[in-house]
């Protein structure tokens, strides 16, 4: 069994990871205190909610376009340029008088480089941890992503009232340059892929990506069952403030309730990659995914704010069935085709899960009670699980 201290044995891993955990961190107050300033000086929900957005519609342009790159340099090069060009942008925000039109416009880019970015450390982790190494350190990875939510989630907010937004902003420019002084100074240069096809266009190389995991029926299914289980299980985060109302809270409630999920999944990955043998987690994997979904079915009768609670909790641990599934993808893929592999994966479940809200907004939106909504989401979650998770066994 790896233990976590065996991966911090490794001086790559340790200086890897500690960039990462503060990219996490800053990433997630800086969007809050974005959602905050944008609101505070419009008074639009339009625009911080399109503020808010960048999280994920700038993956959906830059999957296709962007994760190729990570096949074409090094990967340790390119993660250290796009995290310098992170923090350049987004320290750009700090400028005085900076319209919000633009300040806006800069954040999309900004959120550009981090698709390249998460493709060529996602190509290079099994270049340093190797075979179950890969997946403690994947899994290592998803969980300090989702305590980073939990965080945010939890005491955001009261920092958010202590210190000025454009605090957390210097904050998160100051962790992407630290980030990529601990990339250059800890993590070995490697000479970048040589493939066919790797010197192609972005779409060319989108295309080649394309092929390569869809052309594999166990890529192919291993990615549809992260796909569509994920953008099921999320899309009710859309909806979570009208269930907090309906459970009669407000915002503080439906932050505990995103919290409970994120939680949950921190869990559900530190079982399936930390403490479960590797042949119990290959059996644990598709129920896991069919908890993430049921676990949200008995919300249909609004039960008190505890059990929703445990149900959240119970749905972000099924969520962890991807964590383990995120390592053996990367592994499966041929080394020269990662990047473009990561591309694909990054476009499908940011797409997906931007659907999902869409649609969880649109229920709610026709009069389907969010609890309803929540509801729904779930049973299509399970019958994805169910149906895709057998085609992928069977592969």
């Amino acid at each position: 069994m790896i233990r976590y201290r065996d991966l911090f044995a490794i001086g790559e891993f340790r200086y890897l990871y500690a960039g990462l955990a503060l990219s996490y961190l800053g990433d997630k107050f800086a969007a809050l205190a974005m959602t905050v300033l944008v609101f505070d000086r419009t008074q639009s929900s339009l625009l911080s909610g399109l503020a808010h957005a960048s999280a994920f519609l700038p993956a959906l342009l830059a999957g296709p376009l962007l994760g190729g790159l990570a096949d074409r340099f090094r990967r340790r090069e390119l993660m250290i340029v796009c995290d310098a060009a992170r923090a350049i942008l987004v320290g750009a925000l700090l400028i005085p008088g900076m319209p919000i039109e633009g300040a806006i416009a800069l954040l999309y880019i900004a959120a550009l480089f981090s698709t390249p970015y998460m493709a060529a450390r996602s190509a290079l982790l099994p270049e340093i941890l190797h075979g179950q190494a890969s997946v403690t350190g994947n899994g290592l990875q998803r969980i300090t992503y989702q305590l980073s939510q939990v965080v945010s989630f939890a005491v955001g907010g009261a920092l958010l009232s202590v210190v000025e937004p454009e605090g957390a902003l210097l904050f998160n420019s100051l962790t992407f340059s630290l980030s990529a002084a601990l990339t250059a100074y800890g993590v070995l240069s490697r000479p970048a892929p040589a493939s066919v096809g790797s010197r192609t266009s972005a779409p060319a190389g989108f295309r080649a990506g394309l092929r390569h995991v869809f052309g594999d029926p166990w890529l192919r299914n291993c990615l549809m069952l992260v796909w569509l289980v994920s953008a099921c299980v999320h899309a009710p985060e859309a909806i979570v403030y009208p269930l907090a109302v309906t459970l009669g809270g407000a915002a503080p409630l439906a932050g505990m309730l995103l919290s409970a999920t994120a939680l949950g999944f921190a869990t559900g990955a530190f079982l399936l990659t930390r403490v479960l043998t590797q042949s119990v987690r290959d059996r644990l994997i598709v129920p896991f995914a069919v908890v993430a979904g049921a676990a949200l079915l008995p919300l249909i009768t609004v039960p008190p704010t505890p059990v929703v609670i445990v149900l959240l909790f119970a749905s972000g641990l099924g969520c962890g069935y991807s964590a383990p599934l995120n390592a053996l993808f990367v592994q499966r893929v041929a080394p020269a085709y990662r990047g473009r592999a990561m591309g694909v994966a990054i476009a499908g479940l940011t797409g997906g899960q931007g659907l999902g809200f869409l649609l969880a907004g649109a229920f709610t939106a026709i009069g389907v009670p969010p609890a309803a909504g929540f509801t729904l989401c779930g049973a299509a979650a399970v019958v994805a699980a169910l149906v895709v998770g057998r085609l992928w066994k069977r592969a």
